[in-house]
């Protein structure tokens, strides 16, 4: 089996990015795997930007707890 490594514009900025991020981490990843998160990269990115720019949200608190019952029940 042949892996390939795929390359593209701001393909070494994404690879640069995701070997920081994993280093920060303590995870290992040889090159495949991180040509692979690379590639994939932009994409999530993409989608997780989406998910905050959403103008409720933004203001919007985080649901730290759930406490399940009748609203207003203590």
């Amino acid at each position: 089996m042949t892996e390939t490594v795929t390359t593209g514009p701001g393909a070494a900025d994404a690879t640069a990015e995701v070997a920081a991020m994993l280093a920060r981490c303590g995870l290992p990843a040889g090159p495949y795997e991180l040509a692979y998160l690379a590639a994939e990269y932009p994409y999530l990115k993409a989608g997780i930007d989406m998910l905050y720019a959403v103008d409720a949200a933004k203001d919007a608190d985080p649901a730290l707890r759930f406490r399940a019952g009748v609203p207003g029940a203590r």
